[in-house]
């Protein structure tokens, strides 16, 4: 009971600090520049669904991909189109990997996607390396406070020290049946774009 609302207490005020960090750029930042506002609003509908419902839906991922080509299209034609779409492929790609070994999601490789449609390969990349600095802080935060870290501790060197005397490898087989790592990863995303546009590319 202790590791579920352990685990709620750090969805919800992470998933809530990203979208008061959403409003907050919305309204500051996005009177005066298009990209950060729709990225917002983005951004905001995602945090809420994630956050109380642990899904992005595929409708705010396609809003966000039409209203990025659109914008990227009226901005510099054809040339804004070709962005838009590289940004689009660019965002599913640095995604698809850590999706296929389980770690996330499809709605959020589709929400990097959808970003990337607005803002084009080059930038949706530096928010990817955001993303994944600050994405792997939260795993580790959440990890600590969720999946009963201590007693996976304890656990751990227990099958250590029995390894010792029975040199079984078998011990270090992970259970499968276990307790699955899962926090709102739109959070992660949420950050990184905000880190982005405050201190710009990392690289």
């Amino acid at each position: 009971m202790s590791v579920n609302i352990s685990k709620n207490i750090v969805r919800f005020t992470t998933g809530g600090a990203a979208l008061a960090c959403a409003m907050y750029f919305a309204v500051v930042e996005g009177a005066s520049n298009v990209t950060v506002l729709l990225a917002s609003l983005f951004i905001v509908t995602i945090c809420i669904t994630d956050t109380f419902h642990a899904k992005i839906t595929n409708i705010a991922n396609l809003g966000l991909i039409l209203a990025g080509t659109s914008y990227n299209l009226y901005l510099a034609g054809f040339s804004g189109f070709i962005t838009s779409i590289l940004g689009l492929i660019t965002g599913f790609l640095l995604l698809i990997i850590p999706y296929l070994m389980g770690g996330m999601g499809a709605g959020d490789v589709k929400a990097l996607a959808a970003l990337g449609a607005l803002l084009g390969p080059a930038n949706v990349f530096q928010v990817f390396l955001y993303i994944a600095l600050i994405g792997g802080g939260m795993a580790i935060l959440h990890y600590v406070m969720a999946a009963n870290f201590i007693h996976k501790c304890r656990r751990f060197f227990t099958t250590l020290r029995t390894f010792i005397y029975t040199r079984n490898f078998r011990l270090f087989i992970p259970d499968h049946q276990g307790e699955r790592l899962r926090f709102p990863y739109a959070a992660a995303i949420a950050f990184g774009f905000f880190a982005f546009v405050q201190w710009g590319p990392l690289i």
